[in-house]
């Protein structure tokens, strides 16, 4: 039987069992398709991922795979942090570069963590509305949707499978008040168009802007809540960046605090 080593992490956060968790399997061997997924669906956290190369001195380059339980992904921000945080950990570099599906990652030591520098596509799409975005949810009125309760959503792809749901509400009660969905948000064909991919239905990333400057969030895909979705922070930023027009801007986001697990992103972007 072959034994694998692996490392678990908290991701996004300086406290034990909060953030994201992350587990990081090396492989000084090749596993299939199956074998990976069957590993991330033993450890049943949002994402798995798998290290290839083990010389970790003597290289610069290292590349990933991104595994959910059921099915890997082409890029995901909560994994990449975490992969290079620990690398970065284990050398004596203070940069490296993460190869993965969606393309090279280069990230670099800072001193409350590491930065990444994310090259990858963005598209905004025509914004959304069905029945159940706002109809499955009773606890909310009216006034707790910015853009009313007949109001489209904005809908954006942060790489070709990774679309999300913007759902703007007015406050932190009202973020407090969502609860999870039955079922995924499938958008037809035609509203996503080249934008569809392995990364599956789209999901919901539901914010606030707070009065301190920070952005408070949540994010669903389907009956599950993510205490961290670095995709979803960077869909937002690039998002928000867009509305606010050309400049360099910051964004501070808290998620993850109604299920216990308060995690702190930060993105910079440019316009």
């Amino acid at each position: 039987m072959t034994t694998l080593h692996y490392t678990t992490l908290d991701v996004f956060t300086t406290v034990a069992f909060q953030g994201n968790p992350l587990a990081i399997v090396h492989l000084p061997s090749q596993l299939s398709q199956q074998q990976r997924l069957l590993i991330a669906r033993e450890f049943k956290f949002s994402e798995t991922i798998f290290i290839h190369d083990q010389e970790l001195d003597s290289r610069a380059v290292f590349t990933i795979s991104i595994f959910t339980p059921s099915q890997e992904l082409p890029f995901a921000g909560h994994p990449t942090v975490g992969a290079g945080c620990y690398l970065l950990s284990k050398t004596s570099k203070d940069k490296m570069t993460l190869r993965m599906k969606a393309g090279d990652v280069l990230v670099s030591s800072e001193e409350t963590g590491v930065r990444l520098k994310v090259p990858v596509d963005f598209k905004v799409h025509v914004p959304y509305l069905n029945d159940i975005l706002k109809g499955k949810q009773p606890a909310l009125e009216e006034k707790d949707y910015v853009n009313g309760i007949e109001g489209a959503e904005p809908v954006v792809s942060i790489v070709k499978g990774m679309t999300f749901i913007m759902l703007e509400l007015s406050s932190s009660e009202a973020l407090g008040k969502l609860q999870l969905y039955s079922q995924w948000f499938s958008l037809p064909d035609e509203h996503i168009g080249d934008w569809k991919g392995a990364g599956g239905p789209a999901k919901l990333y539901a914010f606030v802007r707070m009065t301190d400057g920070t952005i408070r969030t949540r994010m669903f895909k389907g009956n599950c809540e993510d205490p961290a979705t670095g995709s979803a922070t960077c869909a937002l930023g690039g998002w928000l960046g867009q509305q606010n027009g050309d400049g360099i801007w910051c964004f501070r986001l808290v998620q993850g605090v109604e299920i216990g697990r308060r995690s702190e992103i930060t993105v910079f972007v440019t316009v």
